[in-house]
C-alpha cells in the first residue's frame, strides 16, 4: 500500500521536516529540531553517607530471647501537593511584536511578501486550508475541499456565515474573485500557470463552491492554499483604485487600522470573527496588535530585554542559545516551531556571467570554507549540503556538492580566469559581516576580487524577482513538501518577474519538478527529491550553507503565541520560518 505524504508527517514529526523566500538569516522543520524547552537540571550526586550494617552480636552458648521490636513512629501526614490552577485567557490589551523588516505593499498577488509581511497577513487573513502537526491538510476558512485522483481538479466549498472586515459575505463569488486576482498577479500567478483555460478554469459551481481545474497534475495546490496563495481578500480590496497602498480586507481575527511605514502597523480586533477557541469562546482575546519593524537584531534583543515589546522573531544564530536558556530561565517563553526548517545559501544568478558558467559556480564552492562560516556566523546550526534539511523528504548526507578545497579552487580559477564577483546582502550589520567573511575567504583562499552590494530589506525580493544580482545571500525552502519548490526551480517560472530567482534553466530539473507535483506518495516524493538534491550538487545552482533556526521569544505574562485550535481538535503545525499565529494570544492582567 502506498504511504502518503500525510503518513510521512505522522511518522517523522518527531525527527522533523523542514514558504516564501526571504533574506538570509536576519542579520546573519540535525535529525531533531532544536528544543525550545529548558533542560531539566542534572541530578546532583547524593551527599548522604550510605547506611552501614552493624556486625551481628557475638553468640553465646546460653539461649537468649530476642527483644520485642519497638513500634515504628507514626509518620506525619503529608500535605497534598498544590495543583496550579489552569490559567484562563484574559480579554483585552495590546500585544507588540518586533519584525525584521517593513513591508512595501499588501497587494499580495504582486507583492514582495517576505517573512515580516507574511507574519502580519497571518493575523489579518485566514488561509483556506491548514496543516496540522502531522502535515495533514484540513479545512480552515473552507467548509470542505475535494481533489480528483490525478490532482487536476480541486473543489473548494466556503463555510456559511463568514463575513469580511467590511461586512460583506465571504461566499463562493468572493472566493472565485480572490483566486482569479491571485492567478492574474505577477507573483502569485506563478502558482496558476497550469490552469486548463486560464482564469476561466476558476469556476463558480454554486453560491458557496468553486472548482479549479489544471491541465496537469498539481498535487501541491492544497499546500499552496495554507499560506499566501490561500489568503481570501474581499472584493472591496480588489476594487480599490490603488491596491499597492490599500489596507488588506479579509476575514481574519484582526483588521488593519494603521500603517505608518518604518514605524508601526496596527491591527484591531475583528468583533465579527467567526472562529472560537477550544472552549467555544469568541476569538480573538486581544484588543490590538502592533508590529514594529526593527531591522537590527541587536536592537530587537535589547527592546525585548527591556520589556518594551512582547514578541520577537529572531533567526540570528548567535542569539539562539540566549533565547533558549537565559531568556527562558528568567521566566519568559518561546513559541513552538515547526520541525520544518528553511536553509541559508548563496543563490547564484545562472542567467548571466559569471555564474552562467558551472565551472565558476563549482570553483567558488571549492573556495568556500563553510565550516568556518558556521563557526563564526551561524553557530548552533547544522551544515546544509542541499535544499532539504536533515529529517526531511529528499535529504541526502552527500549530494555531491563540492567541499572546501582551496588548492583545487585556485587551480580551477587559474584555468578559467578570475571574474570580478559581487555578493548582495541587506544592509543590516550582521549581514554585512557575513558578506565580509566570504569576501575575505575567497580572496585569501583563491585570489578572487569581491565587492559587496548592500541594500534595504524592502528591495530584497525585488532584486531576486528581477535577477538584479550576481549572487545573493538568501534563506528559503523548508516547505515539508518538495513539490512546492516547483515555483522556485522550474524553467517556466524563470521569465520576467520570476519566482525562479536563480533563473535555473535545466530540462532535467523541469522533469523532476513535474514528477513531484504528480504524486503525494511519500516514497515516490523522497526518491524524486533525492534526484533533485543530486542535480543541485552536480550543477551547483546554489551554494548551500546551513539550516535556518528561528526563535520566537515572548515575555512573561504573554500566552498563546503560535497556538491555533483546529476544528478537528488537532494541533496546528508550529511556526515555519518565523511566521507565527497570534489568533489566540493573550496577556495577563
Amino acid at each position: 500500500m502506498k504511504s502518503s505524504l500525510v503518513r510521512f508527517w505522522a511518522l517523522s514529526g518527531s525527527i522533523g521536516l523542514v514558504a516564501a523566500g526571504c533574506a538570509g538569516s536576519d542579520e546573519a522543520p540535525t535529525a531533531e529540531p532544536v528544543s525550545t524547552d529548558v533542560a531539566a537540571p542534572t541530578t546532583e550526586p547524593s551527599t548522604t553517607e550510605p547506611s552501614t550494617t552493624d556486625a551481628p552480636p557475638e553468640t553465646t552458648s546460653e539461649t537468649s530471647v530476642a527483644p520485642e521490636p519497638e513500634p515504628e513512629p507514626e509518620s506525619e501526614p503529608q500535605p497534598e501537593p498544590e495543583i496550579e490552577p489552569e490559567l484562563q485567557p484574559v480579554r483585552g490589551g495590546t500585544l507588540t511584536m518586533l519584525l525584521d523588516a517593513e513591508t512595501d505593499t499588501w497587494d499580495i498577488p504582486n507583492s514582495n511578501c517576505a517573512t515580516s509581511c507574511m507574519t502580519i497577513m497571518k493575523q489579518v487573513a485566514d488561509p483556506l486550508l491548514a496543516l496540522d502537526e502531522d502535515g495533514a491538510l484540513e479545512p480552515f476558512l473552507l467548509e470542505s475541499f475535494d481533489v480528483d485522483a490525478d490532482f487536476t481538479e480541486w473543489t473548494l466549498t466556503m463555510r456559511d456565515g463568514v463575513v469580511f472586515h467590511d461586512g460583506t459575505p465571504a461566499d463562493g463569488a468572493a472566493l472565485q474573485r480572490s483566486l482569479t486576482e491571485m492567478a492574474n498577479g505577477a507573483v502569485q500567478g506563478q502558482v496558476y500557470v497550469k490552469l486548463l483555460d486560464g482564469t476561466n478554469s476558476i469556476e463558480l459551481v454554486d453560491d458557496m463552491t468553486v472548482r479549479v481545474t489544471f491541465r496537469e497534475p498539481t498535487a501541491s495546490y492544497g499546500h499552496q492554499l495554507t499560506e499566501w496563495t490561500g489568503w481570501l481578500l474581499a472584493p472591496s480590496f480588489w476594487d480599490a483604485p490603488d491596491k499597492a497602498s490599500a489596507f488588506p480586507v479579509s476575514t481574519g481575527p484582526f483588521a488593519m487600522t494603521e500603517w505608518t511605514r518604518g514605524e508601526r502597523t496596527a491591527l484591531a480586533a475583528n468583533d465579527e470573527y467567526w472562529r472560537t477557541d477550544a472552549a467555544g469562546e469568541a476569538l480573538p482575546y486581544l484588543d490590538e496588535v502592533i508590529f514594529r519593524p526593527v531591522p537590527d537584531v541587536s536592537t530587537r534583543r535589547t527592546i525585548m530585554e527591556s520589556g518594551d515589546a512582547d514578541v520577537n522573531a529572531d533567526s540570528f544564530p548567535e542569539n539562539l542559545e540566549f533565547w533558549e536558556t537565559d531568556w527562558v530561565d528568567q521566566g519568559n517563553g518561546l513559541a513552538e516551531r515547526s520541525p520544518d526548517r528553511d536553509v541559508e545559501f548563496l543563490m547564484f544568478n545562472s542567467s548571466a556571467p559569471p555564474f552562467d558558467d558551472v565551472d565558476v559556480r563549482r570553483g567558488l564552492a571549492l573556495c568556500t570554507d563553510r565550516d568556518e562560516y558556521i563557526t563564526f556566523r551561524a553557530p548552533g546550526t547544522a551544515r546544509a549540503d542541499g535544499p532539504f534539511a536533515p529529517g526531511s523528504i529528499g535529504h541526502l548526507d552527500d549530494t555531491g556538492l563540492p567541499d572546501f578545497d582551496a588548492a583545487a579552487g585556485t587551480a580551477l580559477f587559474d584555468e578559467i580566469g578570475r571574474p570580478d564577483l559581487l555578493v548582495s546582502v541587506t544592509n543590516v550589520p550582521a549581514q554585512l559581516l557575513t558578506a565580509e567573511l566570504f569576501a575575505d575567504q575567497w580572496s585569501r583562499n583563491c585570489g578572487l576580487d569581491v565587492g559587496i552590494d548592500a541594500f534595504e530589506q524592502t528591495e530584497f525580493i525585488t532584486k531576486a524577482l528581477t535577477a538584479d544580482y550576481q549572487m545573493l545571500l538568501f534563506r528559503n525552502h523548508g516547505s515539508g513538501n518538495p513539490a512546492l519548490e516547483t515555483v522556485w526551480w522550474h524553467s517556466r517560472h524563470a521569465e520576467g518577474l520570476a519566482t525562479n530567482f536563480g533563473r535555473i534553466i535545466d530540462p532535467e530539473m523541469d522533469r523532476l519538478m513535474e514528477a513531484l507535483d504528480a504524486t503525494d506518495d511519500v516514497d515516490e516524493l523522497d526518491a524524486i527529491a533525492q534526484d533533485v538534491n543530486r542535480l543541485f550538487g552536480a550543477q551547483v545552482y546554489n551554494l548551500w550553507l546551513n539550516t535556518g533556526e528561528w526563535a520566537l521569544p515572548y515575555r512573561s505574562g504573554v500566552h498563546g503565541v503560535g497556538e491555533i485550535s483546529l476544528e478537528s481538535g488537532n494541533t496546528q503545525r508550529g511556526a515555519v520560518g518565523g511566521r507565527v499565529w497570534l489568533h489566540e494570544a493573550w496577556i495577563e492582567s
